[in-house]
């Protein structure tokens, strides 16, 4: 077995080609409805957001599938209009371009349909089309036909190959597709599961008065109630306590539960001075908090990163009211490990 990947593209192209198995087994046994329905849910095969060029040989495979399901049941528009897309993505396969020449020699009267009966079920297929693939399975070798006559004579409709072996391939592959696809979603489930604790044990180990505690879908953000930085890059007695017992904490988290710390410094537009992109005011109150962070810690300044946030982008709104409190920092705690599943 192939080694899973939790790569979504790749997942998206397994799940296109187990759908395909399930279509081409449901069609070898002369099911051409289930084929229909199974191939109808893919949607467009070849819209954006496919697999791409890792899935296109999948995707021709599906369309040339899906146009020879339509040439059964009679549906020779839809049939042609697959093989063109067929063309479009691959314009030297043979079976698209053998598809259409025998569409046109119908549309052009020189042949004409019959019905084919088969294993107890009724299709309607366009008898030229014996001419084109004469001998050979149209499906799998479910239906199998013979050259019936430029003409359209009788012709006549051989029994099924003796495809059980391939039958028996496919449905291992499709099995093994099955196994890899439930395996990565079981990775992605476990993943999340253990982010989801991690994020947790974070939040509770860093709980403490006057701070607000904001947790995300990847990550815990610590935001003081209270303004940490009175002015400049001086810091306030209450928030230089609560970042040095914020740091032991860490400390403590990091050895059971690793992370990553960001450290946010934040500033507040004044009149003449730039409104946005960030400010040497706030790059220099992360630094500062950063050194309480460590003082009384095992952590080294190297284990935090340092940002200054846009002074648009306070913790709370940029009103005057609140600029006291957006004169500060903002934690940003991290799980190291796997990103959270989109």
């Amino acid at each position: 077995m192939s080694e899973v990947t939790d790569n979504p593209v790749d997942a998206r192209a397994l799940h296109l080609q187990l759908a395909v198995n399930r279509a081409h087994s449901a069609a070898r046994g002369g099911d051409l409805d289930l084929a229909a329905r199974l191939l109808d849910e893919l949607g467009e095969l070849d819209g954006p957001g496919e697999p791409g060029e890792a899935g296109r040989a999948t995707v021709v495979a599906a369309l040339n599938l899906r146009a020879k399901v339509h040439a059964q049941r009679g549906e020779l528009p839809e049939a042609d209009a697959c093989w063109s897309r067929v063309e479009a993505l691959a314009p030297d396969d043979p079976d698209a371009a053998a598809g259409r020449r025998t569409l046109a020699k119908i549309a052009a009267g020189r042949r004409h349909a019959r019905p084919v009966v088969h294993t107890g079920r009724v299709a309607v297929i366009a008898g030229a089309l014996a001419a084109t693939v004469a001998g050979v399975a149209l499906i799998g070798g479910a239906v199998k036909l013979i050259d019936g006559g430029e003409g359209g004579g009788s012709g006549s409709v051989a029994e099924a190959d003796k495809g059980s072996e391939r039958l028996s391939e496919e449905s291992r592959r499709a099995d093994e597709l099955k196994a890899r696809l439930a395996a990565i979603e079981g990775d992605r489930t476990a993943d999340a599961e253990q982010r989801d604790s991690a994020l947790d044990e974070v939040a509770k180990q860093l709980a403490m008065p006057g701070v607000e505690i904001r947790r995300h879908a990847g990550d815990v953000r610590l935001v003081f109630r209270t303004g940490v930085f009175p002015y400049d890059s001086v810091i306030g007695p209450e928030g230089a306590e609560a970042l040095t017992e914020i740091g032991r904490r860490l400390a403590d988290l990091s050895a059971e539960t690793p992370v990553e710390t960001t450290v946010v410094g934040h500033s507040v537009a004044v009149p003449g001075g730039a409104p946005s992109g960030g400010s040497v005011v706030a790059l220099n109150r992360a630094r500062v908090a950063a050194q309480y962070l460590a003082q009384d810690s095992d952590l080294r300044l190297t284990d935090f990163r340092l940002v200054s946030a846009d002074q648009r982008r306070g913790p709370f709104p940029a009103t005057a009211a609140n600029a006291p409190r957006n004169r500060t920092v903002t934690l940003l705690i991290t799980p190291k490990g796997p990103p959270p599943t989109p």
